[in-house]
C-alpha cells in the first residue's frame, strides 16, 4: 500500500484544502500504471488474453501506417468511409488486451501510429454470439483501414476507450489466424487509379464538376426550403473540391493532388447514407469516376425532392397570398 501512495503525488495545498475545487479523476480511474498492471494480467492469466497478445505482434513487426500489410480485423456493424472516425469502446479482453498493444507498441521517431482494418458490414451478419467471429474473412474480401488516434483505460470501469481515424481501404490476400480470438490477415492496400490519359482525366473532372454543381444545388434548395442539417457542403469537401476556388486557404494539409479526386468523392459519399450493399460497391471500386456516378445518383434524387418541396412551398405561399 505505501508503494501505492509513493507513486501518486501529492495535490497542491490549494486543491487538496479546497472540496469545491476539482481534484482530478477518482483514484486509479485513469492511472496509467494501474491500466499496465491489468492489462498485463489479462495477457499473462488468461486464454484470451495470452491468445491476443500473440496475435497481434505480427501486426507490429512491420512499419506501421497504412503500408502495414497484416491487419487485426474487427468485425465493425455500421459502414464507415475514409474521413471517417471509428471510435470503440471496449470491454472483451481479446480487444483490451490487442488495442492495448497497438497503442503501446515502441514505434521509431516519425513513424505514423499503427493501425487495424474494420470488415464491411455488407460481408458479415449483423449480430452475432459475443466473442465470436463464425463468418472468416475471405480471399478478396475488402474493408477500411483504421489509424490509432488516442485510447485510454478507464479502471473502474474495466475498458478500454480507442479513438482511431479511417485512412484508407484493403483487401484480404491470406488469412493468417484461425479466429481465436480474432483474425488477422496479410492485405493489400486498396487505391484508385489515377487517369492515365487526357480522356480519363477529362471524364473524371467532368463527373467531379456534375457533382460539385448538384451539391451546390442541393445546399441552395435546402437552405430555401429548410429542409436537411444545415449546410450541405461540409469542410471536407471542400478542402477536397474540384474548384480550386472553394478549397480554404488555411488548409496546412491539403490532400495529395493525385490522391485529391478520390478523396473528394469519400468526402461527398460518407454525407449519403448508403446502405450497406451500395456502400459495398463504393469500397471495392478502384475507378473514382464510378463511385462519383453513384453519389450523383443518390445527389440527383435528393435535389429533384427538394425541388419539388421548394415548388409545393412556392404554391402553397401563393395560395396564401391570393
Amino acid at each position: 500500500d505505501d508503494d501505492d501512495d509513493d507513486d501518486a503525488p501529492p495535490p497542491p495545498p490549494s486543491v487538496a484544502s479546497s472540496p469545491s475545487r476539482w481534484t482530478g479523476p477518482p483514484v486509479n480511474r485513469l492511472d496509467e500504471q494501474a491500466a499496465r498492471e491489468r492489462v498485463m494480467r489479462l495477457a499473462t492469466t488468461t486464454t484470451q488474453g495470452a491468445g491476443a497478445l500473440e496475435a497481434i505482434q505480427g501486426c507490429l513487426s512491420s512499419m506501421p501506417g497504412v503500408t502495414n500489410n497484416r491487419l487485426a480485423l474487427f468485425r465493425y456493424p455500421s459502414v464507415k468511409c475514409p474521413l471517417d472516425t471509428v471510435a470503440l469502446n471496449l470491454i472483451e479482453t481479446r480487444w483490451v488486451v490487442a488495442f492495448d498493444a497497438l497503442a503501446n507498441a515502441p514505434r521509431r521517431p516519425g513513424d505514423p501510429p499503427f493501425c487495424f482494418g474494420i470488415t464491411h458490414p455488407a460481408l458479415t451478419p449483423a449480430k452475432t454470439p459475443p466473442g465470436e467471429d463464425p463468418i472468416p474473412p475471405k480471399e478478396g474480401d475488402v474493408g477500411l483501414v483504421c489509424r490509432m488516434v488516442d485510447a485510454y483505460h478507464d479502471n473502474k470501469e474495466e475498458r478500454l476507450y480507442v479513438t482511431s481515424q479511417v485512412v484508407g481501404r484493403f483487401r484480404v490476400d491470406r488469412v493468417v489466424t484461425d479466429g481465436n480470438p480474432f483474425f488477422v490477415a496479410e492485405t493489400s492496400q486498396v487505391l484508385d487509379q489515377v487517369p492515365e490519359d487526357d480522356e480519363g482525366a477529362k471524364a473524371l473532372a467532368e463527373e467531379e464538376a456534375d457533382v460539385w454543381r448538384l451539391l451546390k444545388q442541393l445546399e441552395t434548395l435546402s437552405a430555401k426550403t429548410k429542409e436537411g442539417d444545415g449546410a450541405q457542403i461540409d469542410y471536407d469537401m471542400r478542402r477536397c473540391s474540384p474548384d480550386p476556388k472553394e478549397r480554404p486557404p488555411w488548409d496546412a494539409d491539403p490532400p495529395a493532388p493525385e490522391r485529391r479526386a478520390e478523396m473528394f468523392s469519400w468526402a461527398v459519399t460518407r454525407r449519403l447514407g448508403l446502405e450497406p450493399r451500395e456502400h459495398l460497391d463504393a469500397v471495392r471500386t478502384t475507378h473514382t469516376s464510378a463511385r462519383l456516378a453513384q453519389v450523383k445518383s443518390a445527389l440527383t434524387e435528393g435535389v429533384n425532392y427538394l425541388a419539388a418541396v421548394s415548388a409545393l412551398q412556392g404554391a402553397e405561399g401563393g395560395g396564401e397570398g391570393a
